[in-house]
């Protein structure tokens, strides 16, 4: 399965959800701006009902990874594990264990699979990753 589909379907998951729940935010854990649903579109309005806000919170940290940090970042959205990481971005798999920690403590996450949607929702987001 491409990461394309996956994404699309975590999108439409988060539409069917926010259907069937009442838009009590008030505001966005992206920027803090006021959600208004005039200008919101459905998918932008879905994300931003539906996302448990310490999800949101490591999102707006992502800034803060290096380059390296940042395509271990997007593998982990694939599903990738330590080995296939160390592979990939050929490393140690010690090496690539210490990256994901790394991730999870400058992004405020407690497990590799919050780090995985979190890098899943941002490369949905952003328009697909930057590493092959």
């Amino acid at each position: 399965m491409s990461h394309h589909v996956a994404g699309d379907r975590l999108v439409a998951a988060l539409a069917d959800v926010t259907a069937h729940q009442s838009a009590e935010a008030e505001f966005c854990p992206f920027c803090g701006s006021h959600l208004d649903e005039s200008r919101s579109s459905g998918t932008q309005l879905a994300l931003r009902a539906v996302l448990p806000e310490h999800i949101a919170a490591a999102l707006m940290r992502t800034p803060t990874l290096s380059p390296r940090e940042l395509a271990v970042f997007e593998l982990l959205g694939l599903g990738y594990d330590n080995r296939t990481l160390a592979r990939t971005l050929q490393v140690s798999e010690r090496t690539a264990k210490r990256h994901v920690t790394a991730i999870l403590t400058k992004l405020g996450l407690e497990s590799r699979l919050q780090a995985g949607l979190a890098a899943l929702l941002t490369t949905s987001l952003l328009g697909g990753p930057k590493v092959s």
